[in-house]
C-alpha cells in the first residue's frame, strides 16, 4: 500500500510540507490492514495458503493421497506433498499429522520436518512439528528416524521421541498418549501444563499465553480439544492456577495467588532424560 501525503501551498523559502489529517488517515489504513490480517491468520494459517494441504483453526480433515494412504490433519497443519513414479513424500510444515501409509516395498513413505526425516517401516505414525524440534509417535510398528545432521535411530513401536537436528531421544511409552488429538482429545499423565497448553492453541481463536510458573506445572486428566474452554474450565478446578480472559479473545494462564507457589514443587518437573532441548 503507497502513503499518499497531502502538500499545500510552500511557505516562503521552504518545500511543500505535510498534511498531517492525510498521514493520520495512511496509517490508521495501515493498522485496520494489519487488525484484519491478524484476525483472518486467527481463523486460518495464512502461511498455508501456499502450501498442499492445510486446515483451519479448530478443524481436523482426513485426507485420502493418491496411493490410497490416510493422512489425518490436525488443526492448523501445513502439509506439502511430493508424489512421483519413484517416491512418496510429505513435508510437514506447522502443526501434526497421523499417517496411515499403504505399503509399497519401491515407493517407502518419507516424512520430512525442520530437523530431519521419518520413515515409518510399517503402516501407522504421527509426526508433530514443534519449536526446533519433532515428535514422532509410533502406535504399531517401528520407525525410522534420521536427523538433519547424520543421526539415525530405530524407535520401536509403542512408543515415542523427540528429535532436533542433532540429537534423538530416548523411546518413552509415555508419549503414545499425544496421539489423543486424533480423537479429540489431551490425554497427559505427570506432563507439564505447557505441554496440554501448546496443544489447545491450534483450537482456539485467540492468543493463549501461560506463564513460566504455571507451565512447569505437572497436570493429569483428559480434555476435549473440540472444547478448549471446558479444558480450560477443568484445569482450572483440577491445578493450582488462574485463567484470566480479555474480551472473549486474549486468555493467560498464570499460579493462583493463594498458596500456589507452595504447591508448585510438587507438580514441577525437570526434563526427562534423553529429550532434546
Amino acid at each position: 500500500m503507497l502513503l499518499r501525503f497531502g502538500c499545500t501551498r510552500p511557505p516562503p523559502g521552504g518545500g511543500p510540507r505535510l498534511d498531517r489529517r492525510h498521514i493520520l488517515g495512511s496509517l490508521l489504513a495501515l493498522s485496520g490492514a494489519a487488525a484484519g490480517v491478524s484476525i483472518a491468520n486467527a481463523y486460518y494459517p495464512l502461511a498455508g495458503l501456499s502450501d498442499d494441504m492445510a486446515t483451519a483453526t479448530g478443524e481436523r480433515r482426513l485426507h485420502r493421497l493418491p496411493d490410497g494412504s490416510r493422512l489425518l490433519l490436525n488443526a492448523r497443519t501445513r502439509v506439502d506433498l511430493s508424489f512421483t513414479a519413484q517416491a512418496r513424500a510429505l513435508h510437514l510444515r506447522e502443526g501434526a499429522l497421523s499417517l496411515t501409509a499403504q505399503p509399497d516395498a519401491a515407493r517407502p513413505f518419507v516424512i520430512h520436518t525442520n530437523e530431519g526425516i521419518v520413515r515409518p517401516a510399517g503402516a501407522r505414525v504421527m509426526v508433530r512439528q514443534q519449536m526446533r524440534r519433532t515428535l514422532v509417535v509410533a502406535p504399531d510398528s517401528a520407525v525410522e528416524i534420521a536427523t538433519a545432521n547424520g543421526a539415525r535411530a530405530t524407535l520401536p513401536a509403542g512408543t515415542g521421541t523427540r528429535f532436533d537436528s542433532i540429537v534423538i531421544g530416548d523411546p518413552r511409552p509415555d508419549l503414545l498418549a499425544d496421539a489423543a488429538w486424533e480423537t479429540g482429545w489431551i490425554d497427559v499423565h505427570d506432563r507439564p501444563l505447557l505441554e496440554v497448553v501448546d496443544a489447545l492453541r491450534p483450537y482456539r481463536k485467540g492468543p493463549l499465553s501461560i506463564s513460566a510458573a504455571a507451565g512447569g506445572l505437572l497436570a493429569n486428566g483428559r480434555y476435549p480439544l473440540d472444547d478448549s474452554d471446558a479444558a480450560l474450565r477443568a484445569l482450572q478446578s483440577d491445578m493450582p492456577i488462574r485463567i484470566h480472559r480479555i474480551a472473549r479473545w486474549y486468555t493467560s494462564i498464570d499460579l493462583a495467588p493463594a498458596g500456589a507457589r507452595n504447591l508448585a514443587g510438587r507438580y514441577a518437573r525437570p526434563r526427562a532424560p534423553g529429550d532434546p532441548a
